[in-house]
């Protein structure tokens, strides 16, 4: 800065040893290697080159402030009592921001006001009065963070100390004698002014001071209260929120009048781009009209911001529309696979059909949507997100189909399979199972075979891909045996299995091997018999109660059963298995059953035989001829007579070889008991009985008779 040209002399911050202070005294060299005196020069406050941009100086300024033990501060005589010349404003920020970030100090700082060209019009000690008179003033304004006391003074955290310089140009010998008077400040340590005081030193040697002073500089550069906007800035965001708040307005108006008169199912992708692009046009426009003249840098923010904000507004109307688009879509594809035009095609070549058909109209309306901004719409993850979730409706209605499939062969199956398992049941043997598993497999290959393809594979004409048909083969298989384990092991419950016993039981026990009724004529024949059936019939038991072939090997299906899977979470210790039907349990449950019912075949044949043999003796029949003769012969001589005998015997015969005369015998006891009541009644005058009374009675006697005959018949049983 000379006579040429003024400009910047110090860019930056500059430190470095200062190998001499200008004072009056000789050994200051000496004592200034003794002091080892470090010194920082900071380019200045307001200089032209940096403009209206403050920011590194007020950096610079709380740099030079927290890291120095006296921050010199320069200012002209005529700048003192002013606001923006004696750098009030800039120390009021740096001393709030100095609060905040390094507030708890333990040491303090010298502000020395150097007051240049002091011509002495004003003494110095005025001028050190207004200076500190401002500086406490603007102190007592700062805001003071928490961990501050909110009633701290300036004087706790810096000392102030005022020297003044004689103008340089007009006074050059006053100048150099005051800048020497004020080296001896610095390098004499006895003066009483001597600025380097204890109480201004950090508590850390010199090799830390590069460490310190780096965090400092973070703290300082992280520090947001520092980026204080120019005023031009200012009034190019204020004036641009204004015009983006209108120009925002006026695209929202628009806006809401063209939504509400759209219809998604009239519309096509070409009108809504149409639409958007004009709304966002009026809008950009109009902003850029009034807000392109401000600050190049706020504009153009701005502008984004308002451009991201319709762009938020129109991406919810697409949203919307995109749901309605792929939901059509989607509803066309499910529609295309019952479409009456495309029943002679494969569900294979339907699926291809389809999904091409829908990724086609779907992708033709996003075309027209490429113009509008990709912020607001992004054409390719629409359409991967369509692709997908058209695969994922593939894969379900594909399910469907195959579950469909799947029921329509069972339906097939079950039938072939449970008609030919009854007759094998229904006939145990050792060969049963032998004959149950061969007519499940025959039944469920020849099912398959339809499928069959010229390499051995299977082709259910659902899919190409050979795996997938595959498992669906499978998932068959595995149907027709959860559908056959089903089947079995609810037909041979208990009850059902007490029966086919008790009917293998009927016809050994009843029949003899021609297939001739028996007739029983002793009790031996009875017992022999019983013996025969009973262990004929407790023999097949265990074929209904483990599921083996004839060489020993129990049946398991190439699959876990649901069944299975269901018991093996429920019950670890009795699992669901196909082979095993019957447990031991009820087994001997089953076993008591049969035996009861075949003891009651047994009594009743014992009952029969007992019942000829006592009431017809053999020499009877010798003694009714004999005593018979003369009435024999009138009635063969008489043709009524005859007649009625032979009715008479006809119904006898019947109801002997039927074995109802307990029935008669009731019958005729309760015939003869109303008329023997009719006949007291007549006989000694008494009122009619109600009906109602007389069916009472008549229950009521029937009950006894009925009850008297089950005595009898136990009295009976217990003598056999």
């Amino acid at each position: 800065m000379n006579e040429a040209k003024r400009q910047q002399t110090t860019k930056g911050i500059w430190l470095g040893y200062s190998p001499e202070i200008e004072s009056s005294k000789k050994e200051s060299v000496e004592k200034l290697h003794q002091e080892k005196i470090f010194v920082m020069d900071v380019e200045g406050s307001d200089g032209r080159e940096r403009g209206e941009d403050q920011d590194f100086e007020r950096k610079a300024a709380l740099f030079a402030l927290s890291t120095s033990e006296v921050l010199i501060v320069n200012i002209w005589e005529h700048q003192v009592g002013l606001y923006q010349g004696a750098n009030m404003g800039l120390l009021k920020t740096v001393f709030e921001v100095n609060l905040s970030l390094f507030g708890n100090k333990d040491h303090k700082v010298l502000l020395l006001f150097v007051i240049r060209d002091h011509v002495g019009s004003t003494p110095l000690s005025n001028l050190s009065s207004t200076l500190t008179t401002d500086l406490e003033k603007m102190w007592d304004g700062i805001n003071k963070p928490s961990n501050v006391d909110p009633n701290a003074k300036l004087s706790d955290y810096f000392d102030l100390e005022f020297t003044a310089l004689a103008h340089k140009v007009l006074q050059p010998e006053k100048f150099h004698s005051d800048v020497v008077e004020l080296g001896d400040r610095f390098s004499d340590s006895k003066r009483d002014d001597y600025f380097f005081k204890t109480d201004y030193k950090q508590n850390f040697p010199i090799d830390g001071w590069t460490v310190y002073a780096e965090r400092c500089w973070d703290q300082i550069q992280s520090n947001k209260d520092l980026d204080l906007p120019t005023q031009q800035i200012l009034v190019a965001r204020f004036r641009c929120d204004e015009i983006m708040k209108e120009s925002l307005e006026l695209f929202d108006s628009k806006f809401n009048e063209v939504i509400t008169i759209l219809e998604f199912a009239k519309i096509t992708g070409l009108d809504l781009s149409k639409e958007f692009l004009t709304l966002s046009s009026l809008a950009l426009e109009s902003f850029d009209s009034q807000a392109s003249h401000y600050n190049k840098a706020v504009y153009e923010s701005k502008r984004s911001n308002l451009k991201s904000d319709i762009n938020l507004k129109l991406r919810g109307t697409l949203v919307d529309y995109i749901k309605f688009l792929k939901k059509s879509q989607l509803e066309i594809f499910t529609k295309s696979f019952n479409d009456k035009s495309t029943k002679k095609l494969s569900f294979a070549e339907k699926s291809i059909q389809a999904r091409s058909i829908a990724l086609t109209n779907f992708t033709s309306e996003l075309e027209h949507l490429k113009n509008i901004d990709p912020e607001a719409f992004d054409y390719q993850i629409d359409l991967e997100e369509f692709s997908q979730e058209l695969d994922d409706q593939l894969i379900k209605v594909r399910e469907n189909e195959i579950e469909n499939l799947i029921n329509k062969l069972n339906k097939k199956i079950n039938p072939l399979i449970k008609n030919k398992t009854l007759e094998s049941l229904s006939t145990p043997d050792e060969n049963m199972w032998d004959r149950i598993l061969e007519n499940f497999q025959t039944s469920l290959n020849s099912t398959l075979s339809k499928y069959k393809d010229d390499e051995g594979g299977y082709d259910f004409k659902i899919v190409s891909d050979e795996s997938i048909n595959k498992e669906i083969k499978n998932k068959i298989e595995k149907s027709a045996w959860i559908s056959f384990d089903l089947f079995i092991h609810d037909y041979l419950n208990e009850d059902n299995v007490v029966n086919i016993l008790r009917r293998q039981f009927e016809d050994v026990f009843s029949y003899d091997k021609e297939g001739i009724p028996r007739t029983w004529k002793t009790e031996s024949e009875i017992s022999i018999a019983y013996s025969e059936a009973t262990e004929f019939s407790l023999g097949s038991l265990p074929l209904f109660s483990i599921a083996k072939l004839s060489n020993g090997t129990e049946i398991l299906p190439p699959f876990t059963t649901s069944i299975e899977e269901e018991d093996d979470d429920d019950d670890e210790e009795d699992p669901h298995s196909f082979a095993h039907i019957l447990s031991a349990t009820q087994q001997s449950k089953i076993k008591k059953q049969f035996l009861k019912l075949a003891e009651i075949s047994y009594r009743d044949a014992n009952r029969s035989i007992i019942s000829n043999i006592s009431r017809i003796p053999p020499f009877m029949y010798a003694l009714l001829i004999i005593l018979g003769w003369n009435e024999f012969m009138a009635i063969l001589r008489n043709p009524l007579l005859l007649v009625l005998v032979l009715l008479i015997g006809t119904g006898v015969v019947f109801i002997h070889s039927m074995n109802l005369w307990g029935p008669v015998n009731t019958a005729f006891e309760m015939f003869l008991s109303h008329g023997k009541q009719m006949l007291r009644n007549v006989l000694l005058d008494e009122p009619q009985q109600p009906v109602l009374n007389q069916r009472n009675s008549s229950f009521a006697r029937r009950e006894q008779e009925v009850e008297s005959f089950e005595m009898d018949d136990l009295s009976e049983k217990k003598h056999d």
